[in-house]
């Protein structure tokens, strides 16, 4: 047996042995923990600010002590930054640096690295901070190998014996080691001497007793392998000498060794070795060459790449004379196979030498998993990682036994399929169980299958999938079949192959109208198509018969005037979130033709990245209302990527890659958008089969909407991204050389696809290629291309940039003659030399200013070699959101300015677009973006949109309704969360420390993100309360409800800060009981996140899973499974280990949604609380490992809701959290500071006015970027605190409470102040001790309380401790600093009422005015002196109980002890109107009637009235209402309420004379109760019939074909009225074509199972406020989202009694 240690890339045979498994450590030479370590500094590209001579960088890396890179110069601090290896694909383990030798010397070094070329935003290494003695060195050590880029290292303070040092920045020498990973020590054993069955020799021979002696694993044993020479064998024709070994069964041979016994005839003979296997007909050579008989020429070691035999045979020939009269003498055959990849045999197994076995990664040793060797491991290079194993037949399964490593544990699923295309799901293993020695065993239960997929989906122990065998065990009852794949017809073939006319245009903005107002309103508009003209237009006026004509130059412009009319004159507002779409009862005419231009050409949507993170699971309906809203903003260019996986399935089969490994490259749905930017491939996947139909259908479908509306898609580009083993796949025309291909490296940890050479034929021809198929998916639909080679990182191959996009723009143009490439600015692209390749042709490019609306690179002249790109045109673009990640954020101001600055200044300007991440957030900067750019006359320049008027007219459309309110609480979020200069850090939106992985210190959750708010967070707080005003108003405008929600969200995720820094602070003082509380709180505020959360489908987990998992719909478990995971992962930790860690993507996608809150979020932050309780308690908990927990919940298979919480009282639940759950904290308030322009620095002990420019003034300048440093250079400033003070001087003496204390913000640590001591004085000479204490060492503000309130001019606030990086030194800092006054308490409130009586029933809002305006608490009790007269709740909200007197008080909280009163009287409920009616009004003289009457309201105490008549001489009446006529003429009768209201009616009759001979007319008799009745369509059943009462209920609906029915509120019987009160049991159920019903105002009770089965109604309007009873069902099986309009003052009422009948929760409940 033999080891051999193989390297790396020592050859291509040996690099593709390499398995990277969890071996144990002692297994391996040169490793640390996490595997081998290799420098590669001098692989790196160095930049350093400056060299001093020829002590240049490369000195750094030059293996000498001796030599030096030296900075031009003393200039500190002092950055160099090392640009990695572009193809590196290994993270970074450890940095080391030697300096000059010197002991007495120091400085410090901090390290930064960058991810993926986004050098803009280096991400700092914590913990790497540290002051180095130059003599010793500095060294880091990463905790977890980081994937980056670039590495920076900052060199600053220098210090000679202590003091500021003289010496320039240098470097000796400086390793930067990657972790290599795990090496497998390949072990080798002899087959010939443990596998052999039979050896074989020459038959004279071959009963030889030394025959054994040629595989005895012995070299000085050997064997004669005939009895004659080669002279003889030749004169006879003999047998030639041969050894000949069968084995057990098929094996993988690595190396054959032949060894002839030693001597000195000086022989030489010829060998040949030849193989065969077990289904083999015939020997095939596997090796040959020669051997000597000489010492040490003897011995022969053959490599060969694992061919598999069962039959070995090795012939000897004579090679020179001294052989021939020789006979050989062989002392050694082996067949050395390694020893990991021994097939044993295993009959029992009918997957055993399968060789029908397929995976997604490391193919070439898959067969290890049913080689029947339990111990030996494949390894694929990532999980999830799946194996396919074909059984070669049909089989009923009885048991699967699944092998994994012992050490730690693997998950895993088991799928089966009988077609090698659906995989139905088995088993599936979520135990952290280790593998016993047995194995997993699953029960089949005699499934039907030809096919076994394992997915393996994490090993605790590595990073990577792991699986030693797999045994199935079954019998077969068939041949095996494969369902073939079917792929879409060609678009020249299919229906959407078809020319677009005027009509379908306009048809198309119809449909706009069709599906977001109802059909009914497209009667309103007629529409032209204009002419074309300068620029895109539209015109408005007045048409036909009262209509809206309007006229624009194509269907964009069509539908951009329509909601311009919508938007103005209907007070209409559709957006992609919260849409108020109430209608005005007519058509509002212009006042006069209104028209506009669009100032620029383009109007461009979407960001790759939108592609993934908004929109990867979106259907035709999604994309149908998304279509919808960018043709009514005008939007005309589209990136679009849908069913690009299509194309490259037939690209890639072009190539020579089967119909699975191209779908193996092909990623999952979730990360579609960096598979076409190149950054990875296969992650996510494979989809299944019915995708690549189902989704090119889709394209074709939204791209001819958009042919119709006059969009163009934009399409992919060409520019050399091929699969990383193109090399070894295409074949023919297709087959490329050994310079065509480069590789590619690494981003965020995922192997990047590798690039062709744009330089080479090859890569024309590719581009041809895939051009034209996908020419064959989508037809000739546009005209633009987008590409971005290199992106966010790559290796260009030492290519030119300019020859790249030369080549790459030709590619382009030999296919569309008239193509645009859209190309993204972003992170330094495109480089200046990249667009000097487009000379002479940039009007065929695009560039997209991708962040514009916050650093816009259009106006910069160094970026891309000159101002405006080189004079290319360019689209301003907003950007605004990152991962999708939640928050109110943006930069109004900015898009309103820079929108204007560009169309007026820019020469090259050609449109404005949306980029963002995450679509669907933030929906008034879509609305203002897009208006930006429209006008009256595009020619003069354009003006800046007034956001003041704006805004007020937005509020009022979005919500329906004006509102003050809501309009001034808009103006507060223009000022605050959407106010450029206070939203300038990092990436986005501030976010949640609830959505962060818990820890002390959080900066934000995501790496590239941020949490600091920067602008006062009580103001969004008041915006909130603004908003709530008026919520009984506009709460009918779903996009009012939706701003609400979002607003609550954002205050809770700006409070969850301060309720942190609680948990910090008790942690800090060690106190169990404080954290306990303050971590309860926390948990209680992560609560109302999701309850928030919960109110709207967007904010759900289940809106977005669920659309993934339906996408499996038709097609497989593994699908669903696959799918699911692709929605999960991408919102959690994005990739797998390394990708989450190393790559630094995990919460980079993170989501403010219900379920995901509770089920993820709140559940990480309740482990960590409960790991620092037992911390707190004494005990030493088990670790937390985020990533399991994090992993297994992405990999979870949870349903999630996908409705809204009809339950919730969101106007309550704002309320709770504005009272309980804000942001107000003394620390951050300052309602009671000092006025900083009245304070002035009058002295500091120590500040930083050189390097860093930290003077103390920074502390009152209310930037939170700037920061009062103490000295950096000064000896004895670093070696104590004496003088780390600031004196502050007021302008006049004044009454002081304390200070308030905000630490540093931009991440540094040093001279956070810990502990403080602040002393006062009137005189600056004398001064007394106000306080002093101590605060927690993180960076929130804090707050110092004097005992007592102090009379002062000067304020000294000392440091005592401070935390800093560096042991031997101190420093002190601050971002902003105020001194604080005591608070105003309350001095006066007065109580105020519209009324001072009240009825029984009513309520009344009190208002409390409270003095003075800036009293600090103006929060109040509300109080009530009888409660069984009248309560008020804790809003002055008066409810009157009872008759009688009530005294209502408010009374301050604040402990001043002021109160305000006022005395209310509760009435009874009096009668407020009468109605009469009578059988009829013209009488014959004796005739009797019975006059009816109807006295409201219902809750009337007194209904009793009196009856007169003006006449009795005429018309009679009794007490009970009953008329007779007694003489001609006419009288009214009058009815009057006897409880003293005073309410009345009044009926005349007419008496005539009876004709003579004339009977009597008289009364028909009353209808008996239970009576049936048709009428008309409607079946009545009586349900009251008496003088006083006649009642019925409505039985039975005849009509089966209306679509629309109104209840009548009364109907006629024998010339009675009887009111309509009742729907009875099932009177219109399964009544399938109803759409409408109107149920009026009499309607008291609706019978069960009423409208059950009205599958198509959709809009139902109860008028009746008397309503009391629904029962069962009433409403079930009616339209999903169906919506039921009642009267606003029984909204909750009626909502009760709605969910008590079981009503679904997808039906929508509105106010009248």
């Amino acid at each position: 047996m033999k080891k051999f240690f193989w390297k790396r890339a020592a050859n291509l045979l040996l690099a593709a042995l390499l398995v990277l498994s969890a071996i144990p450590v002692t297994a391996f030479a040169e490793e640390n923990s996490s595997g081998k370590l290799r420098d590669i500094a001098g692989e790196c590209e160095i930049t350093p600010p400056s060299s001093e001579g020829a002590n240049g960088p490369e000195k750094m890396v030059d293996g000498r002590q001796d030599t030096m890179w030296i900075n031009n110069g003393g200039n500190w601090p002092c950055t160099i930054e090392f640009a990695l290896p572009a193809a590196n694909t290994k993270s970074v383990k450890k940095v080391a640096i030697q300096f000059e030798n010197h002991t007495n010397r120091s400085m410090d070094v901090t390290l930064q690295y960058a991810l993926n070329n986004v050098t803009s935003d280096p991400v700092s290494v914590e913990g790497s901070q540290k002051t180095a003695v130059l003599s010793e060195g500095y060294e880091y050590v990463f905790q977890e190998a980081q994937s980056m880029s670039h590495l920076y290292v900052t060199l600053d303070s220098p210090l000679t014996d202590g003091a500021a040092g003289l010496f320039w920045p240098a470097i000796a020498e400086i390793q930067i080691f990657v972790d290599e990973g795990s090496q497998e020590v390949i072990e080798l054993e002899n087959l010939a001497v443990s596998r052999a069955m039979r050896l074989s020799m020459e038959e004279s021979v071959d009963s030889s007793s030394a025959k054994g002696n040629v595989a005895d694993n012995n070299f000085t044993t050997s064997a004669p392998l005939h009895t004659k020479n080669f002279n003889q064998i030749a004169q006879e024709n003999g047998t030639l000498p041969f050894v000949e070994v069968e084995l057990d069964t098929d094996q993988k041979i690595r190396q054959f060794v032949l060894a002839m016994k030693e001597d000195t005839s000086g022989a030489e003979y010829q060998y040949t070795i030849y193989g065969q296997s077990k289904w083999g007909t015939s020997y095939e050579e596997a090796a040959s060459g020669s051997i000597k008989t000489a010492s040490g020429q003897n011995k022969a070691e053959i490599e060969v790449s694992d061919p598999e035999y069962k039959y070995l045979k090795t012939v000897f020939t004579a090679k020179n004379d001294a052989a021939k009269g020789t006979i050989p003498q062989l002392a050694e055959f082996q067949a050395m196979a390694v020893k990991a990849a021994i097939v044993t045999p295993d009959e029992s197994n009918i997957a055993w030498g399968s060789k029908d076995l397929h995976s997604n990664t490391s193919q070439s040793t898959i067969s290890r998993v049913v080689d029947g060797n339990t111990k030996n491991t494949w390894t694929a290079t990532q999980y999830p990682a799946y194996v396919d194993i074909g059984l070669g037949g049909e089989y009923s399964l009885s048991e699967i036994e699944v092998f994994t490593p012992s050490a730690g544990y693997s998950q895993y699923s088991l799928y089966y399929s009988n077609d090698s295309v659906n995989y139905t799901k088995l088993a599936e293993k979520t135990s952290t169980a280790s593998c016993p020695e047995s194995g997993e065993t699953y029960q089949a239960n005699g499934v039907k299958a030809s096919s076994v997929r394992i997915l393996l989906e994490y090993h605790s122990e590595n990073e990577k999938a792991v699986l030693n065998e797999v045994r199935i065990k079954g019998n077969r009852t068939g041949n095996q079949s494969k369902t073939a794949f079917i792929p879409p017809v060609s678009y020249e073939n299919s229906a959407y192959n078809v020319p677009v006319t005027e009509q379908d245009t306009i048809n198309e903005v119809k449909g706009i109208i069709n599906r977001n107002l109802g059909k009914e309103y497209e009667d309103w508009f007629t529409f032209e198509i204009g002419p074309e003209g300068k620029y895109d237009y539209y015109e408005i006026e007045n048409g036909a018969n009262g209509k809206i004509h309007i006229t624009g130059n194509d269907g964009i412009s069509l539908a951009s005037g329509l909601n311009y009319y919508l938007k103005y004159y209907c007070n209409v507002s559709i957006t992609q979130v919260g849409s108020q779409v109430q209608m005005p009862q007519k058509a509002a005419p212009v006042s006069q033709k209104i028209h506009k231009d669009c100032k620029v050409p383009v109007r461009y949507a979407y960001n790759y990245c939108t592609m993934s993170y908004s929109m990867p699971f979106w259907g035709e309906q999604e994309w149908r209302k998304e279509l919808d809203w960018l043709a009514l903003n005008g939007v005309n260019i589209v990136l679009d990527v849908t069913a690009q996986e299509e194309v490259w399935r037939q690209f890639l089969n072009e190539l020579g890659y089967t119909h699975q490994e191209a779908k193996d490259y092909i990623a999952g749905p979730a990360y579609y958008a960096w598979a076409y930017m190149a950054n990875l491939s296969g992650y996510g996947g494979p989809v299944h089969d019915s995708w690549f139909a189902s989704r090119t259908e889709l394209a074709r479908k939204n791209q001819l909407i958009m042919r119709k509306l006059g969009m163009q898609p934009i399409l992919q580009g060409y520019s050399g991204m091929v699969p990383v083993d193109i090399a070894s796949k295409a074949k023919g025309e297709y087959a490329l050389g050994s310079g065509d291909v480069i590789a590619q490296g690494s981003w965020c940890s995922f192997q990047r696809p590798y690039m062709l050479k744009t330089t080479t034929a090859a890569y024309q021809k590719y581009a041809e290629l895939f051009y034209q198929c996908q020419k064959n998916v989508f037809g000739d639909v546009t005209d633009y291309y987008a590409t971005d080679p290199f992106h966010e990182g790559g290796n260009t191959g030492g290519m030119n940039p300019a020859d790249i996009s030369s080549k790459v723009l030709d590619s382009m143009i030999k296919f569309d003659a008239d193509s645009v490439w859209v190309i993204q600015a972003w992170q330094g692209n495109p480089s200046t030399a990249l667009v000097n390749g487009l000379a002479g042709r940039k009007e065929h490019a695009l560039v997209l200013d991708l962040y514009a609306d916050k650093t816009p690179h259009w106006n910069d002249s160094n970026y891309s070699g000159g101002k405006e790109f080189q004079s290319a045109p360019w689209v301003y673009c907003m950007l605004n959101n990152f991962g999708g990640r939640m928050g109110l954020h943006g930069h109004m101001d900015n898009l309103v300015n820079g929108v204007a600055d560009a169309a007026n200044t820019a020469e090259k300007l050609a449109g404005i677009g949306i980029t963002p991440e995450g679509s669907q957030n933030n929906p008034v900067l879509y609305d203002l973006l897009f208006e930006t750019v429209w006008c009256d006359d595009a020619d003069e320049p354009l003006e800046k949109i007034n956001t003041e008027e704006w805004l007020k007219s937005y509020v009022t459309r979005r919500y329906g309704a004006e509102s003050e309110n809501a309009y001034q609480a808009m103006r507060i979020l223009e000022n605050t969360v959407y106010k450029a200069s206070l939203n300038m850090l990092g990436q986005g939106a501030p976010e949640s420390f609830i959505n962060a992985r818990p820890a002390t210190s959080i900066s934000a959750a995501s790496t590239w993100g941020n949490a600091i708010i920067s602008y006062d967070m009580q103001e969004l707080e008041r915006a909130a309360g603004l908003l709530l005003k008026d919520y009984d108003i506009l709460k009918q405008s779903d996009g009012y409800l939706y701003d609400v929600a979002d607003i609550l969200k954002q205050i809770l995720s700006n409070s969850s800060q301060g309720y942190h820094s609680k948990m910090v602070n008790a942690l800090a003082e060690e106190n169990l009981e404080e954290f306990t509380a303050a971590s309860d709180k926390f948990l209680q505020l992560t609560d109302k996140v999701e309850e928030v959360l919960g109110t709207r489908e967007e904010f759900l987990l289940g809106t977005w899973v669920e659309k993934a998992k339906a996408l499996a719909d038709g097609a497989d478990d593994f699908s669903r499974d696959l799918y699911e995971f692709n929605a999960k992962a991408l919102v959690t930790t994005w990739g797998a280990y390394p990708q989450a860690i190393s790559g630094g993507l995990k919460d980079y996608s993170n989501r403010q949604w219900a379920g995901l809150t509770k089920d993820y979020y709140k559940v990480r932050w309740s482990m960590w609380i409960d790991y620092q309780k037992e911390v707190l308690a004494g005990n030493t908990p088990k670790a937390v490992n985020w990533f399991a927990f994090e992993w297994e919940w992405a990999r979870s298979n949870k349903s999630y809701t996908t409705e809204a919480s009809q339950d919730t009282d969101l106007k309550a639940l704002s309320e709770d959290i504005l009272k309980n759950y804000n942001s107000y904290d003394p620390a951050k308030s300052s309602q009671n500071d000092y006025p900083a322009e009245k304070t002035r620095i009058a002295e500091a002990g120590s500040e930083e006015t050189s390097e860093d420019n930290n003077p103390a003034s920074n502390v009152l300048d209310g930037n939170i970027s700037t920061i009062w440093h103490t000295s950096w250079s000064k000896a004895e400033d670093k070696a104590s605190y004496d003088k780390h003070y600031i004196i502050f001087e007021l302008d006049e003496e004044t009454e002081l409470a304390g200070l308030r204390y905000l630490p540093r913000q931009e991440g540094g640590i040093n001279g956070i102040i810990t502990g403080y001591r602040i002393y006062v004085s009137t005189d600056n000479i004398n001064y007394e001790l106000a306080a002093e204490g101590t605060w927690a060492a993180d960076s929130s503000w804090k707050i110092a309380a004097f005992d007592e309130a102090k009379r002062a001019k000067y304020v000294k606030f000392s440091t005592v401790s401070a935390r800093s990086g560096e042991t031997e030194h101190v420093f002190s800092s601050a971002a902003e600093i105020r001194l604080t006054v005591p608070p105003r308490l309350v001095e006066g409130i007065q109580v105020t009422s519209d009324k001072t009586a009240l009825t029984i029933g009513e309520t009344l809002l009190l208002k409390a005015s409270v003095l003075p305006d800036d009293a600090q608490d103006k929060s109040l009790t509300w109080t009530s002196s009888d409660t069984t007269v009248a309560t008020v709740n804790e809003k002055g909200l008066v409810t009157a109980k009872a008759e009688g007197t009530a005294i209502i008080t408010a009374m301050a909280n604040d402990g001043s002890g002021i109160s305000g009163s006022i005395s209310l009287t509760i009435r009874p409920v009096l009668v407020k109107s009468i109605q009469l009616s009578a059988p009829k009004t013209s009488l014959q003289v004796g005739e009797t009637v019975q006059i009816s009457s109807v006295v409201l309201p219902g809750d009337a105490k007194d209904k009793s009235l009196s009856f007169t008549s003006s006449n009795p001489a005429v018309v009679s009446v009794d007490a009970n209402g009953l008329a007779t006529a007694q003489a001609e003429g006419t009288a009214t009768v009058t009815a009057a309420a006897k409880d003293g209201s005073n309410a009345t009616a009044a009926i005349t009759f007419t008496a005539s004379k009876k004709p003579e001979g004339a009977q009597t007319p008289q009364p028909k008799p009353l209808p008996q109760k239970g009576t049936s009745v048709k009428i008309k369509k409607y079946q009545f059943r009586i349900t009251a019939s008496t003088a006083s009462k006649k009642t019925v209920a409505i039985t039975k609906f005849t009509d089966k074909k209306s679509t629309k029915i109104t209840i009548p509120q009364s109907i006629k019987i024998n010339g009675y009225s009887y009111q309509v009160t009742e729907i009875a049991t099932n009177a219109f159920r399964n009544n399938k074509n109803l759409k409408q019903a109107v149920i009026s105002k009499n309607i008291r009770k609706i019978g069960k199972n009423a409208f059950n089965g009205c599958k198509n109604l959709k809009q139902i309007t109860i008028k009746s406020k008397v309503l009391n009873k629904i029962e069962n069902n009433a409403f079930k099986g009616i339209k999903k989202n169906a919506k039921i309009t009642v009267p606003k003052k029984k909204f909750k009422a009626y909502q009760q009694l709605l969910k008590k009948a079981k009503t679904a929760k997808n039906i929508k409940i509105v106010m009248k």
